[in-house]
């Protein structure tokens, strides 16, 4: 009886290797080759064309060479560029409390308060707060496509230092004996920034980068709204802020476009990765076998293809129809839809989850709100 049991496991166990097995070596087969590319694919390369511009005028390569990127060994001169101290970061952050969204007298008394040491910090590091300047004096932003990559990410934090800077100067002006605000160096400053950041704003390639001179555009207009009820003429002179913050379809495209390409840079990044001697062998197998770049970066550009198509509204109530391979509510359908390249339509299936042009459209009518807003005051 004993040994009729273990026979009976036995085959059973062998039966299951051999489906196991057998289950492996389809999908193996299944995964043998790769897709073409798809059109959407082919759509979304042709957004990704730009007309080249000079390094030598690329505020995004300007800015590269001042504040280094996250893969960069920052240089000795990079480290000491922006090694603010305790003391000098908590001034910028005062100032941004007293000066930001309150008002005049509030924000000269700050200014007053920290007037000694204001002159100091702006003179310490004045060489530094001259780059800045000079990159707003940059006409183009134009973002590598190399650089749409987590490693290649300018240092912002090192940028965002370097701003604080150099609003501090600016509000000391040309009089450097004068413990107020300086309306008219402000002023300059702003036109300068806003011009700057809303090129940005509209040039970038990647959500970071658009998000990043969303907020810059916000902390602009955010301290212009504490200016303005005592200077009505103030808000008049910053050119960028006399026409509304518009969002065009080809803005849609450009950003979009460089989503899909950060996703396609992860995924190849992911694969050479994999590659590595130091990576275990199922790593590097499951790698080879189960990502797809082709069909990869055809999932992706339906996805970017049909946000482009969706209408550019606040409507929430309004999502994209997710594929059947990320339909969680039919598991045999979706086991049986990752049949082919599983990895990369788990990643795929992600990108549903948020809702990335009511995101843009919410950023855009939340500036242009504050810029309504601070125009009729005037």
């Amino acid at each position: 009886m004993m040994m009729t049991l273990l026979k009976t496991i036995g085959v059973l166990v062998g039966i299951m290797s051999s489906l196991l097995v057998f289950v492996v070596v389809c999908l193996v087969a299944i995964n043998a080759s790769d897709r073409t590319k798809s059109p959407n694919t082919l759509l979304v390369e042709s957004w990704l064309k730009q007309q080249p511009v000079a390094s030598s005028t690329n505020g995004f390569e300007y800015a590269k060479t001042i504040v280094g990127t996250t893969e960069d060994n920052a240089s000795l001169q990079q480290k000491s560029l922006l090694a603010l101290s305790t003391e000098e970061v908590e001034l910028t952050r005062g100032f941004k409390t007293a000066c930001y969204q309150t008002d005049v007298v509030t924000c000269n008394q700050f200014i007053n308060d920290n007037d000694t040491y204001i002159q100091d910090v702006v003179g310490k590091y004045n060489a530094e707060i001259e780059q800045y300047n000079t990159l707003l004096s940059m006409p183009d932003w134009q973002e590598s496509e190399q650089s749409l990559t987590h490693q290649k990410q300018i240092h912002w934090s090192k940028l965002f230092k370097l701003r604080d800077l150099s609003i501090l100067a600016a509000i000391k002006g040309v009089n450097a004996n004068a413990s107020i605000i300086d309306i008219d160096g402000v002023t300059a400053f702003l036109d300068r920034d806003a011009h700057f950041w809303n090129n940005v704003y509209h040039s970038s390639r990647s959500l970071m980068s658009h998000t990043i001179a969303y907020n810059m555009l916000k902390l602009q207009l955010n301290l212009a709204n504490s200016i303005s009820p005592e200077n009505k003429e103030f808000s008049k002179k910053i050119s960028t802020w006399q026409s509304p913050f518009i969002l065009t379809q080809s803005d849609f495209k450009r950003i979009f476009s460089g989503e899909w390409l950060f996703g396609r840079n992860i995924m190849q990044q992911m694969e050479i990765d994999a590659q590595q001697e130091s990576a275990p062998f199922y790593e590097q197998w499951l790698v080879k076998m189960f990502i797809k770049s082709i069909d990869d970066d055809n999932l992706r550009a339906e996805y970017f293809v049909n946000m482009a198509k969706e209408p550019a509204s606040t409507d929430a109530t309004f999502t994209l129809i997710q594929p059947e391979y990320c339909d969680n509510d039919n598991s045999l359908l979706q086991l049986w839809q990752l049949r082919y390249n599983p990895i990369g339509k788990v990643l795929s299936c992600t990108f549903y989850e948020t809702d990335l042009k009511l995101r843009i459209v919410n950023m855009n009518n939340e500036i242009e709100q504050l810029r309504s807003n601070l125009m009729m005051t005037q």
